[in-house]
Parts: C-alpha cells; sequence; structure tokens
C-alpha cells in the first residue's frame, strides 16, 4: 500500500523546500567564522526566513492531519520523512543559536523552530530550551515545546512531568502543569479535564492547582468552539466551590465573544449565579462596550454584592475612552456606599483633566478613607498645574485646618490615563 498521492506530494514538496533553505544556511555557515556568523545573522534576521519556518510548520501540521492509507510502506514513508524535517529544524535552530543575541528575531525564531521540533522530538527541544542564556526566553520554550508534545503524546508528556517537575519551584511546575493540560485539552478536552478532575484536593494549594488546571481545560475547550460540551460537562459536576470556579471561567470566556449569551446564561441561574460569575461578565463586557455592559447592570439590585464591584469594571474601562458619557452614568445612579470604588476610579481618572470636577467627586465618597485618599490625590495634580485655583478652593472650603494641611502636603501617587473636559461632578 502507498500514501494518499497528495500526501506524499505534501510531504516531498516541504522536505524539498527545508533541504533547499537548509543548504543554504548550512553553507553559509561554512564560510569563515566572522564571515558566517554576518550571514546566517542577516539570513535569520530577515522576515523571509522567519515566515519559512513558520510555513514549514503550518504544513507538518497540516500533513499530520491529512488521512493515510493503511500499510507499511506509508508509514516508512511518513518516518522517513519527518526524520529529515527534524533534522533540518535542528540544523536552522543551531544558525538561530549562533546569530547575535542583539537580532530582534532571534529570540522568535529560536522558539518558532524549538516548537516544530516539539512534534517529533520534544525532549531535545527541551533540552535545548534549558540551555538558552534568557531565563524568560527558556521558560517561554519551554511551556510551548510541551503544549505541543501534549497535543500529540498526553501521556507520555504528564509521565515526563510527573518525574522531572517534583524538585521544581512550584510556580516553574504550575505553569508548566498548564501549558500540559492546554496541549492535552487542543486534542482531548473530554481526557485533559478528567485528568484534572481527579487530581488530589488534600491540601488548599491542592485544590487550587486542580481548580487552575480544569479552568485551563475549559478555557482551551471554549476557545476551539466546544462552548457547548464545556457548559455540559460543568452542569454535571457536583455543587461546590469547583463547578463555581468553572463556572466563572466558562462566563468569563463565553463573555469575550457573546456577552449577551453569556448574560443570558447567567440570569438563567437565578440565585445560583455567583457574585464572582457576574462580576466576570461585566469586566469581560465592559472592555469592548461599557454602555451595554452598564445597561445589564441596570437588572441587577443595588444590594446585590456584584453590584460595587461590577460598577467599578464598568467605570474603569469607559473612563479610557469616554470620560463625559461615564460621568453622565455615575450621576444617574442613586447615591450609595456601594458605589464608592467606582466613583473613586473616575476620580483617579479625572484628577488630572479636570481637578475642581475630580474633587467634587471624591468629596461625595462615603468611606471616609476612600474619601482622603483621593482628595489627596486630586490636591497633588491640582496644586501644581494650577496653584492659583487650588488656593481658591482651600479658601472656600469648609475644611478644619488639619484637613487643609493634609491637602496642601499631598503627593501624587500616580495616574491611569485620562479623556476630553466637560464633564461635570456628582452632585450634593
Amino acid at each position: 500500500m502507498t500514501m494518499k498521492r497528495s500526501t506524499l506530494c505534501l510531504y516531498l514538496g516541504v522536505w524539498c523546500a527545508s533541504s533547499a533553505l537548509s543548504f543554504f544556511i548550512g553553507r553559509s555557515l561554512t564560510s569563515t567564522t566572522a564571515d558566517g556568523q554576518q550571514i546566517a545573522s542577516t539570513a535569520l534576521g530577515s522576515a523571509r526566513l522567519q515566515e519559512q519556518a513558520r510555513q514549514a510548520a503550518a504544513d507538518r501540521q497540516e500533513s499530520a492531519e491529512t488521512t493515510l492509507t493503511e500499510g507499511d510502506e506509508a508509514q516508512a514513508a511518513l518516518e522517513q520523512l519527518q526524520n529529515k524535517s527534524a533534522a533540518m529544524t535542528r540544523q536552522l535552530l543551531n544558525a538561530a543559536l549562533a546569530s547575535p543575541m542583539s537580532d530582534p528575531g532571534r529570540s522568535d525564531t529560536i522558539n518558532d523552530l524549538l516548537k516544530q521540533l516539539a512534534a517529533t522530538d520534544p525532549l531535545t527541544a527541551l533540552d535545548m530550551a534549558n540551555a538558552l542564556p534568557s531565563l524568560r526566553d527558556a521558560e517561554r520554550a519551554r511551556n510551548d515545546i510541551l503544549q505541543v508534545w501534549a497535543s500529540h503524546e498526553p501521556l507520555a508528556a504528564l509521565a515526563w512531568a510527573n518525574t522531572e517537575l517534583a524538585n521544581v519551584p512550584a510556580n516553574l511546575r504550575n505553569s508548566q502543569m498548564r501549558a500540559i493540560l492546554r496541549g492535552f485539552a487542543e486534542t482531548n478536552p473530554k481526557g485533559a479535564f478528567n485528568y484534572a478532575n481527579a487530581l488530589s484536593e488534600e491540601t488548599p494549594n491542592d485544590l487550587r492547582q486542580k481548580n487552575r488546571l480544569l479552568s485551563e481545560v475549559i478555557e482551551t475547550q471554549i476557545r476551539g468552539g466546544g462552548l457547548a460540551e464545556a457548559q455540559t460537562t460543568i452542569a454535571l459536576m457536583p455543587d461546590g466551590s469547583t463547578k463555581d470556579s468553572l463556572q466563572r471561567e466558562l462566563v468569563s470566556e463565553w463573555a469575550k465573544f457573546d456577552p449577551a449569551s453569556a448574560a443570558a446564561y447567567v440570569q438563567s441561574l437565578g440565585s445560583e449565579a455567583t457574585t464572582s460569575m457576574k462580576t466576570a461578565l461585566v469586566g469581560e463586557w465592559a472592555e469592548n462596550d461599557p454602555a451595554a455592559a452598564a445597561a445589564w447592570l441596570g437588572t441587577l439590585s443595588t444590594d446585590d454584592p456584584a453590584y460595587g464591584h461590577a460598577s467599578a469594571q464598568i467605570t474603569r474601562e469607559w473612563t479610557r475612552y469616554d470620560l463625559t458619557a461615564s460621568s453622565e452614568w455615575l450621576n444617574s445612579l442613586p447615591a450609595s456606599p456601594e458605589l464608592d470604588r467606582a466613583v473613586a476610579t473616575y476620580t483617579y481618572r479625572a484628577a488630572q483633566e479636570d481637578p475642581p470636577a475630580a474633587m467634587s467627586w471624591a468629596e461625595s465618597i462615603s468611606n471616609k478613607n476612600m474619601r482622603n485618599k483621593m482628595m489627596q490625590q486630586v490636591a497633588a495634580n491640582w496644586k501644581n498645574d494650577d496653584p492659583e485655583g487650588f488656593t481658591n478652593y482651600l479658601d472656600n472650603s469648609d475644611l478644619n485646618e488639619k484637613e487643609r494641611k493634609n491637602l496642601e502636603s499631598a503627593r501624587s501617587w500616580g495616574l491611569g490615563g485620562g479623556g476630553g473636559r466637560g464633564w461635570g461632578g456628582r452632585g450634593h
């Protein structure tokens, strides 16, 4: 039996192109040391080489997904082409590693090539990643390699992790386990979920890590188009903190591309919808359409625990684009301590643009400590930008001597951006 003609042609085409590219770089590297490094650096720094490397990876992925006919000849031909492709990738990697550290494309090129090598020889790819001089680049490469490996051979990747990550610092171990579960979930979300769901909950750290890994699986599944399946999986789980955490993850990912449907799902849960689910929904929604998020927030009771947090999230996002509209929205809401966080967020944004209006908002905050902090923030900017106006404010205020001195000595602790002028403070 033989491979399908289209599959064989595709592999041969990739191999021929790869061989030609490998020959070019190999010939360059056999020149004198200085000239060879310069030529290799020029070639590897070019957008063309990086694009060819990425295209080779895409071609291999497409080829791997093509159905093969049965028979020993087809398998042998496939393995032979894969071996040649892996050898070419190693040559490209050696050339990339020899290029100057100053090459701005060096890190991305090496990372792309390591991911390609991971499809056929993940252990070698990991060894090469560990040898990278940059700790940041090495960590990034390891995670990408493990994700690729787990998408092809999840059990092998998990077996490796069981021994090799035993003595790795917790933050690195957790990061690499999440990478493995991402790769696992790309090709087998049900298997990845079952694996993570069977992990220990013996200690608080164990439970946190288990929930992180389950969330990683759900997130990957949704991004891969498996929203309905993820929703069904979560619905069948027993009630508890793990289910609540995954429902929040479901809502957060869903709201990124269809917030209205995610909101309908949250409302369908009634009293079972948690505060974290509602704030996750509003947080994602407000990034794209704060006015729509604000309209949905209006369906909640003002004594809902999510109300205060969600209103602050909307204000934070809305003030990035339109201070006037966000001010009008806040003014339309009934004054309450639950809005203190939102008012403080608005004050923080407005302090640099219009200190008198910002001070009016700061004065309306119910919480004394928060009010004093925000008034000092406004004062620090006002006295630097308009000393005369600031003095006039102090002279006409009802502040006592201690409060006045606190504002006069206030120092700014940073600003989070602003917008246009022409908005008013909250009425008293």
